[in-house]
């Protein structure tokens, strides 16, 4: 069976979701297919390792509601695999069969998490991942059994796990090659106090050291070596990064390096196709791994795929997390501070750390200071004064 779309979006993330509305702002109107190859319908992945002590729940999370799709004229097909892209026919076939023809097509395929070095094909079931919800769902039923949980990784993936670990009354251990925490995200300091609030919850940290094998032993556990130690755990959970997911692509002869290379406009090396969120590679060869950045090219793809010539600005968006009561907020933070001027403030709980560039304000990272979350973004966005940022935002 084969059926002809104007507007096809493969993926149903905050890029995908994003890329429908973007492409309803258009006129006229488009018939749009979304595919996801997860059967339910779409959900906020960001939530999943918020709830892992309540349990996840789909339905609590959704992007949008059912009728959504209806008032859009979009047509939803959950458990959909896309087999094979063929660009020349403007064509995809499905795992299932079918045949689907577009006028244009948005890929907001995502990532997938990154597995250790050492890991082998046979031990690909001994540890877990976060990424999905049958991920979670089979972490949470995982968990129940276990007391002591190695984490891989010092991200913000990480510590929420670690969160929710200790709230389930669990022992965690978190390992990494880095020398602090959320390294991407956090500078010198305020690694330090997120440090020492972990260690006041109990949670073990092991910088500067990495797994060098796991092997499953007699009792159920599973013995780990490290780089400087070893020990026995109940469960083991990976969160060392992710990949794009860019086989389809690669296999229909798209331009391909880490990421689907795509123009300012998000347009790919075939002009009918566009890229958007982290599957996307932007001409000064970055991808984006922030949720909202995600959600804006998603925008701007399916409203170019409607027909639009809108530029993607790479405007920077901020990343927040909630972890043992401290509030987390990092935006545009460089990622080599010479050269920058930098101003830090604290005061009680709250943590400031200012990036100026020639006495505007490039960058920040914050904590405990949520209120004013929406006050950052725009600081940094609209690029304030020194002066500016001084009397509106240092404590």
């Amino acid at each position: 069976m084969e059926v002809r779309w104007d507007i096809v979006v493969v993926g149903a993330g905050s890029a995908g979701i994003a890329a429908v509305e973007g492409a309803h702002q258009q006129e006229p109107a488009a018939r749009i297919l979304l595919l996801s190859e997860e059967p339910q319908a779409p959900y906020d992945r960001t939530c999943l390792s918020k709830h892992i002590a309540s349990g996840f729940q789909p339905d609590r999370f959704k992007l949008r509601e059912d009728q959504w799709f209806q008032h859009n004229n979009v047509t939803f097909r959950g458990g959909e695999a896309v087999a094979a892209l063929d660009p020349r026919k403007r064509g995809l076939r499905l795992a299932g069969g079918d045949t689907v023809k577009y006028q244009s097509l948005v890929l907001a395929t995502g990532a997938v998490p990154v597995y250790p070095r050492i890991v082998r094909p046979h031990q690909e079931g001994s540890f877990f991942v976060l990424r999905t919800l049958s991920d979670a769902q089979r972490l949470i039923k995982g968990l129940s059994s276990a007391r002591t949980v190695l984490i891989d990784g010092m991200g913000v993936l990480a510590l929420e796990i670690a969160n929710q670990l200790v709230q389930m009354k669990k022992k965690p251990t978190l390992v990494g090659a880095t020398a602090q925490l959320m390294p991407r995200q956090l500078n010198t300091r305020a690694g330090e106090i997120l440090e020492e609030v972990l260690v006041r919850n109990k949670v073990k940290l092991m910088f500067q050291d990495e797994i060098l094998s796991f092997e499953s032993n007699r009792k159920g556990g599973l013995d780990v070596a490290l780089l400087r130690s070893s020990g026995v755990y109940d469960a083991v959970v990976v969160c060392i990064g992710v990949q794009p997911c860019t086989e389809l692509a690669e296999a229909a002869g798209l331009h391909v390096e880490r990421g689907v290379v795509v123009d300012e406009h998000l347009r790919s090396s075939d002009p009918s196709i566009y890229a958007a969120g982290e599957v996307a590679q932007h001409p000064d060869g970055s991808i984006s791994h922030v949720w909202h950045a995600a959600e804006y090219q998603g925008r701007i793809a399916g409203s170019n795929a409607a027909g639009a010539q809108q530029v993607y600005d790479r405007r920077p968006f901020r990343l927040t997390t909630n972890v043992f009561d401290t509030h987390v907020l990092s935006m545009n933070l460089p990622r080599d501070p010479q050269g920058y001027r930098v101003e830090e403030v604290e005061a009680d709980t709250v943590y400031q750390g200012f990036y100026f560039a020639e006495d505007r304000l490039h960058g920040v990272v914050v904590l405990n200071d949520e209120s004013r979350s929406t006050l950052y973004s725009e600081a940094v966005i609209d690029q304030w004064s020194i002066d500016r940022v001084a009397e509106q935002l240092m404590l």
